[in-house]
């Protein structure tokens, strides 16, 4: 049988553009040229010749460009194309240079030799990535029990809540598996193994978890389970505290109870949910009730710890501002968290209105006017900030959400259909 032809890769061209672009922008932000004239040959003293820098860096170099390989692998590979994925490191390797290159004439950057060669390490890690998420695909399709549970409805949905309910607890990505880091959370961990503190992101994370039990509970209702509902609710408080054992690997977070709890709070909430009848039979109801967790959820995360007080601080109005002096790896994961809490509002949204063509404008402009009143608010809030990066994460999150559901959904499920393919 002939192989249907492939999907189109536009939406993926789209995103590798606009991840270059962000790339491009913060490596050379906040843009502070020398304003005095300098010969070319002193500015080239400023490059850090070394192959190698510190760990932490390397870690940071290998992750912010690991998207860019892995888009670029769906966006210009298709077939055995050895040429084309050689291409797209070779386009990293180009990317990085020219922002390398720029920061020479930077007074706030320093150009380094090991940027250049991890950030390229990074692009062929994640192409690697989408090479291993199509075998894995295939190897799954051509396993009756795997396609069993894969041409589920809910399958896709549930995909999609697990990772991002895993880059959440996993954000912002400064891995280290060094003993004295593994350690120091353990003993962390058994000093205090009942720590208690205010929540903040536990209850986004609620959240998350809770459609990740509702899925999973209508994953194994469609696929015949007898008791779905426990299934679903004792897997998701599985996942909840594998992941929670798993950031010991995470220098900036640990493994603590209150986490875990979260994680089965959420899913037993999910378990609820689906119990309720009517999820997509009154979408009305649905919509209205994802608008308000997400608003309740969001302000509870942003606004804590509720510490008003009268003189409101200024907006910062230029993107990524605030996070310069951090991390790469802390700046790109503050980033993150803001879209992760709104994705799930653009995409619940489409999946409870799929004809509607609205739907999509209606979930941004709710996302845009939620996270500008929060961020407004914040400046009320001591030791907060308000900052417009967080509103553009939460508008480019709802927009993901949207663009999973409309685009996403039906590319997986066309390439499910498919009898045979060879791109990998």
């Amino acid at each position: 049988m002939n192989t249907p032809n492939p999907p189109k890769k536009s939406t993926a061209r789209a995103l590798w553009a606009a991840f270059a672009i962000f790339i491009v922008y913060g490596t050379t932000f906040p843009f502070h040229f020398w304003g005095r004239n300098y010969a070319f040959r002193q500015l080239l003293h400023r490059i850090n010749w070394h192959p190698v820098s510190s760990v932490p860096d390397v870690v940071q170099n290998i992750l912010l460009f690991m998207p860019f390989g892995f888009l670029g692998y769906f966006s210009l590979v298709h077939k055995r194309s050895p040429l084309k994925k050689t291409a797209v490191v070779i386009l990293g390797f180009l990317l990085s240079t020219s922002v390398e290159f720029s920061q020479i004439f930077e007074t706030d950057r320093w150009p380094a030799l090991s940027d250049v060669i991890f950030n390229t390490v990074g692009t062929a890690v994640g192409l690697i990535g989408g090479v291993m998420l199509k075998r894995s695909v295939l190897g799954f399709k051509s396993n009756p029990m795997a396609r069993k549970y894969l041409d589920a409805p809910s399958a896709f949905p549930l995909l999609i809540f697990i990772i991002l309910v895993t880059g959440s607890l996993w954000q912002p990505f400064d891995f280290s598996l060094e003993v004295s880091n593994i350690w120091g959370h353990v003993k962390q961990f058994l000093k205090e193994p009942l720590r208690f503190t205010r929540p903040d992101d536990d209850v986004l994370s609620a959240l998350q978890f809770a459609l990740v039990s509702l899925f999973a509970c209508r994953l194994f209702r469609e696929t015949g389970w007898r008791r779905p509902v426990v299934v679903g609710t004792v897997l998701t408080a599985y996942l909840g505290v594998s992941l929670e054992a798993t950031q010991v690997i995470i220098v900036s977070r640990g493994p603590e109870i209150q986490d875990a709890l979260v994680s089965w709070v959420g899913a037993f909430a999910g378990g609820v949910a689906f119990l309720l009848p009517g999820f997509r039979r009154r979408p009305w109801a649905s919509g209205a009730a994802v608008v308000l967790l997400v608003a309740v959820f969001a302000g509870v995360s942003g606004l804590s710890p509720f510490i008003f007080h009268a003189g409101r601080a200024d907006f910062n109005w230029i993107p990524f501002l605030a996070d310069y002096e951090k991390t790469t790896a802390v700046a790109l994961g503050n980033f993150l968290v803001s879209g992760m809490t709104y994705f799930p509002l653009g995409f619940l949204t489409c999946y409870l209105f799929p004809r509607s063509r609205a739907a999509g404008f209606t979930a941004v402009g709710i996302a845009a006017s939620l996270s500008f009143a929060i961020e407004w608010l914040q400046g009320y809030v001591a030791g907060r900030y308000s900052d417009i990066t967080t509103v553009i994460g939460a508008c480019l999150g709802c927009l993901a959400g949207i663009l999973v559901l409309t685009r996403g959904w039906p590319a997986f499920m066309d390439y499910m259909r498919q009898d045979e393919d060879t791109e990998v």
